[in-house]
């Protein structure tokens, strides 16, 4: 009996393979996977490229600079540019130690701004809500180089009335526009953030409030926790763009020495072969970014798929 129904399974399955409608599903399913796989490959090409080559024109020495028959490849691997731009970047001075507490104090300040605001967005209604839903959304289109002119005068003549200050050079207005949630791609924390807020059941919040809780310690207790994911998110972001951030460095704070703003200046300071020393300008900007994206890539996916980034 048993061989029998190994035998009948067998005959079946041979029957299913000369169907011809399961050959066409089974073909039409083998060329979408491939297909797939080649554009993912092709996707990932394009993103990993410059990578690869600003690597590699790092690590080129000064006699494959001036060797013609070099095109990407080093014959010669070295350290110079990186050093080089180590140098200029002026990274062993205090450089990097005032653009990392810099990145790191506005990506925390941010973080928790786009938090507040993207929770009131989505649990609390008031008059003119609907109103600075839509400006949110405008702000996330407008480039931030329109708002660069009227926010450079705001600052440069900040203050109420007669009394004026001047607060052009000083790290002031950045971390006033992170605080208020009008930082460099603020918007965007806050929209993910109330989409997140609006996600989750509001339940836990209602029995919290009917068991004596106000809103800051329900904010704090129940919203808090389950948006630790997207949380780091958002701070992972705040801390990309403001560490690499050039725009707001030259209109608010030219003359404090950052990593960003020098990276710009690197083209004058080695004349023909800036663009090598630019490279390792870059690479060595990249190296922190790349350290956080691999520490918290777990959750940045994750938090992707639950504010409704990836819908």
């Amino acid at each position: 009996m048993k061989e029998r129904k190994i035998a009948g399974a067998a005959g079946k399955r041979r029957a299913d393979w000369r169907d011809p409608q399961r050959l066409r599903r089974v073909a039409a399913a083998w060329l979408i996977r491939i297909l797939r796989l080649i554009l993912i490959v092709g996707l990932c090409y394009v993103i990993v490229k410059p990578l690869i080559q600003y690597f590699l024109y790092a690590c080129m020495s000064q006699e494959d600079f001036r060797d013609y028959t070099v095109s990407m490849i080093p014959k010669n691997w070295s350290l110079f540019y990186w050093k080089k731009a180590a140098e200029l970047l002026e990274l062993a001075k205090g450089a990097a130690a005032r653009s990392l507490l810099f990145a790191f104090s506005i990506a925390l300040l941010q973080m928790v701004s786009s938090m507040v605001i993207g929770y009131g967005l989505a649990r609390f209604e008031f008059r003119g809500k609907k109103l600075l839903t839509v400006l949110l959304f405008v702000v996330m289109l407008v480039p931030g180089t329109v708002l660069q002119l009227p926010e450079y005068f705001l600052f440069r003549y900040f203050g109420l009335g007669s009394l004026k200050i001047n607060l052009i050079n000083t790290l002031a207005p950045y971390y006033i526009l992170s605080l208020t949630g009008l930082g460099l791609k603020q918007a965007l924390y806050i929209f993910l953030m109330r989409m997140l807020f609006l996600q989750m059941p509001i339940d836990l919040e209602h029995a919290a409030y009917i068991d004596g809780a106000g809103v800051l310690r329900t904010f704090l207790s129940i919203a808090v926790p389950q948006c630790k994911s997207l949380m780091i998110t958002v701070f992972l972001f705040a801390f990309c763009w403001t560490w690499t951030d050039s725009s707001y460095a030259t209109a608010f704070y030219p003359d404090i020495s950052l990593v960003s703003s020098r990276l710009l200046k690197l083209d004058g300071m080695m004349g023909s072969s800036a663009g090598n020393v630019t490279y390792g300008g870059i690479m060595l900007m990249i190296a922190p970014m790349l350290v956080l994206v691999v520490v918290c890539q777990k959750h940045l996916v994750k938090s992707i798929s639950m504010s409704g980034m990836a819908n």
